[in-house]
């Protein structure tokens, strides 16, 4: 399942290829793998513009230093024109939307409400669990973000989408 989060982003859980066409025909040009394998889905051939991998333990905390650089890749892909970026993990409750929680607060969004945002919107989501992160990677990537990612160069990056209902 796809849950578009923003206009610019979603998360999910693991695509498989024979879920790369749900990709497509939701719009999803990147996909950001932050599972602890490898993606089954490539780039090119009228697929995706870009597929990339930074494997993350959610059994541990996230350095900082990682994950300031996952953010960094993460903020160029949505920045592209028209970029629409699926946030993945292996099952989409942990490290992929802890992972676009994380930069959602860079780019100036409350913790809490980046968190409401995903967990309304990907039941069964839990961004920022206290086994991932602690209050000295929120600081950083806060700071982090305002240096390096504000002022968003599209701003539909963290403008929710309407829910369907």
């Amino acid at each position: 399942m796809i849950y578009r989060i923003t206009a610019a982003l979603s998360v999910g859980r693991f695509p498989t290829p024979d879920r790369a066409a749900d990709l497509r025909a939701a719009g999803v040009s990147h996909v950001f793998n932050v599972s602890g394998r490898p993606g089954q889905v490539v780039a090119g051939d009228g697929a995706f513009r870009e597929v990339a991998w930074f494997p993350l333990d959610d059994a541990q905390r996230i350095p900082t230093g990682t994950a300031l650089h996952i953010l960094g890749e993460l903020h160029r892909m949505a920045a592209a024109p028209a970029a629409h970026v699926y946030v993945h993990c292996a099952s989409g409750c942990l490290r992929g939307p802890t992972t676009l929680w994380l930069y959602l607060v860079a780019c100036g969004l409350d913790p809490g409400a980046a968190r409401a945002l995903i967990q309304e919107r990907s039941p069964g989501a839990d961004p920022g669990h206290g086994r991932m992160i602690g209050p000295d990677l929120i600081l950083a990537v806060r700071k982090h973000g305002q240096a390096h990612f504000l002022p968003l160069p599209r701003v539909d990056v963290v403008a929710p989408v309407a829910v369907a209902t």
